[in-house]
């Protein structure tokens, strides 16, 4: 969830402006101030075409591969007309339904295994009896509120460690509500600065001691010197690369992801065996609530974050990206056109439909700006920009010609020198059928519109600064916001690592069955992820499945197996 970084090499930012010989675009909001920014684009340049419009059936020639067409299934759906049959489209879902799972799942499970194994390993060789006796009386200091090693029987000891659990988890819950609080209002500067506060102290002091135990088992020699500037390093570059992002390649925050919840595994295995497998079991059934329900907090977290100018929260997720083949059913390449625009009737719109006009495209809202540049029809004006744009205007006595819609009734009226309010103002656009797409797209936090050519390639990103001037930088899928990647929240690494960490601590047959058990729970998630297309927990079927089979695998299956190496059968 980084923020938008630029590659070396590309193309700085253009100005859209008006040439020389285009009369409709001279405008002195648009004009190019030679001091303050590039150059403009050439508006007669075959990669820097303007027009949206098809020209005589052949792709835009720009790049090699620009005029290539992703062979994934959706270029044509993006681009068909609404009148197409939908019986395609309901044998193409399954077909991409499975390999958006198949490919989520490829993608997630390398990080998640390497996460789980590292944990495991560090548990069982970064211990040794004296630091895990010491390690969990500090934890039952630390965390419990009833011990229960004054537990009398294993009925009372489950019992306290049910309610410790359900302690901390509504210390959890009342956290998270404070985080939606804080990203609700918009406190970014307090919300990010508590999390590098969060993370500098346990990839420093927690990572620290870690590294001491692994110092004192195996006596390494480390000078004092050393391991105070290694780990003031380590946290530095692991805050940096999580929370800033710039100039810092994407392998690496994934890496310091990776090393915050193995840090934070072994930190949380010093429980006991009670109070860890109730714990997590009562993690499973708050994930679950906190998701699906209507009030549960990372299901506002969630619809907060997918909003439109939605700050972007680093260090909460982990990013995988998916192979260009592998789209989210049901995604759409262009942005969808509105019901009905203000200002326009509805029979005026099913004239439209059913003029078979060759020019009828989808309806979008954009700037007037933006639709200025591309001599955009402009059919309504939403009721957000009624205040600037619409009967007002007319009001004033402007005398700009009525841009007319397709059934030429209702009139908009523009002015011809507009402010700069009135061009950052929004209004509904008709695009040509066979052309080019703009999207509003969100990068680093702002508004965006994506330009696309006919094949649903990105061309280039405009957005519009204050004064209503058009700004322009080429696209790549990275940059504009067109991420083709799976997010998992952090802590469905740290839970899992703590559950097979804590098999693993038993013996290697718990430990690989777990770690199967969970994997095979993540790829059901994934699975109901492409069917249902929205967030949904990962803990619970992965938790459940893991606390099961631990306990059928020492109860059951691993004595079996002793008692048939101890005593063989012979058929």
């Amino acid at each position: 969830m980084s923020g938008y970084r630029r590659r070396s090499g590309r193309r700085g930012p253009d100005r859209y402006g008006p040439t020389e010989d285009d009369e409709s675009f001279d405008d002195p909001a648009y004009r190019l101030q030679q001091n303050d920014q590039p150059p403009p684009v050439n508006a007669h340049a075959p990669e820097q075409e303007y027009s949206l419009h098809r020209d005589n059936g052949k792709a835009d020639e720009g790049d090699g591969e620009s005029s290539l067409r992703r062979d994934n299934g959706q270029d044509q759906d993006a681009f068909q007309d609404e009148g197409s049959v939908e019986y395609e489209d309901d044998v193409d879902m399954s077909i991409a339904e499975l390999l958006y799972s198949t490919s989520s799942f490829y993608a997630i499970v390398v990080p998640v295994t390497i996460t789980m194994t590292l944990s495991a390993l560090a548990v069982v060789y970064i211990n040794n009896d004296d630091t895990i006796e010491e390690g969990a009386e500090q934890m039952a200091q630390a965390y419990q509120v009833w011990s229960t090693s004054d537990a009398s029987s294993t009925l009372s000891a489950i019992a306290l460690s049910l309610a410790n659990s359900f302690i901390m988890v509504c210390v959890i819950c009342l956290m998270t509500f404070v985080i939606v609080l804080l990203y609700r209002f918009e406190c970014m500067m307090c919300l990010i600065g508590y999390m590098m506060l969060c993370s500098t102290t346990l990839l420093g002091f927690l990572g620290g001691h870690m590294y001491y135990i692994a110092i004192q088992i195996y006596r390494l020699p480390v000078d004092q010197l050393s391991f105070y500037l290694t780990l003031w390093n380590f946290a530095a570059v692991g805050v940096a690369a999580i929370f800033l992002g710039t100039g810092i390649p994407k392998y690496i925050t994934q890496g310091y992801l990776i090393c915050t919840s193995v840090i934070l595994a072994w930190h949380l295995s010093y429980f006991d065996e009670y109070m860890t497998w109730t714990l997590l079991f009562m993690l499973a059934l708050y994930d679950l609530c906190a998701v699906l329900t209507p009030c549960g907090p990372l299901k506002a977290l969630v619809n907060l974050m997918s909003r439109d100018n939605a700050p972007e929260m680093p260090g909460l997720l982990y990013e995988a990206d998916l192979p260009p083949e592998a789209r989210r059913p049901g995604a759409k390449k262009n942005t969808p056109a509105p019901e009905r625009p203000a200002g326009r009737s509805d029979e005026g719109s099913e004239a439209g439909s059913d003029s078979g006009s060759t020019d009828s495209g989808p309806m979008i809202e954009v700037p007037l700006a933006v639709a200025r540049v591309y001599n955009l029809p402009v059919l309504g004006i939403p009721d957000a920009s009624r205040g600037v744009l619409g009967m007002e205007s007319s009001k004033r006595g402007s005398t700009s010609a009525p841009l007319l819609g397709d059934d030429g009734e209702d009139e908009v009226y523009i002015p011809d020198d507009p402010t700069p309010t009135q061009l950052i103002a929004n209004v509904f656009v008709k695009l040509p059928k066979l052309g080019g797409r703009i999207e509003k797209v969100r990068r680093g936090g702002k508004t965006v519109y994506l330009e696309r050519d006919r094949f649903g390639n990105p061309k280039r990103v405009l957005w519009v600064d204050r004064m209503g001037r058009v700004f322009a930088e080429s696209a790549d899928a990275e940059d504009t916001g067109d991420r083709n990647s799976i997010r998992l929240g952090l802590g469905d690494f740290i839970f899992y690592s703590v559950l097979v960490a804590k098999a693993a601590q038993y013996s290697f047959t718990t430990f690989a069955a777990c770690m199967l058990v969970i994997l095979a729970g993540l790829g059901g998630t994934l699975v109901l992820l492409s069917v249902f297309h929205h967030a949904l927990p990962a803990l619970p079927i992965s938790i459940c499945l893991g606390i099961f089979f631990y306990f059928v695998t020492r109860i059951f299956v691993e004595p079996y197996i002793e008692a048939l190496l101890l005593k063989p059968f012979y058929v």
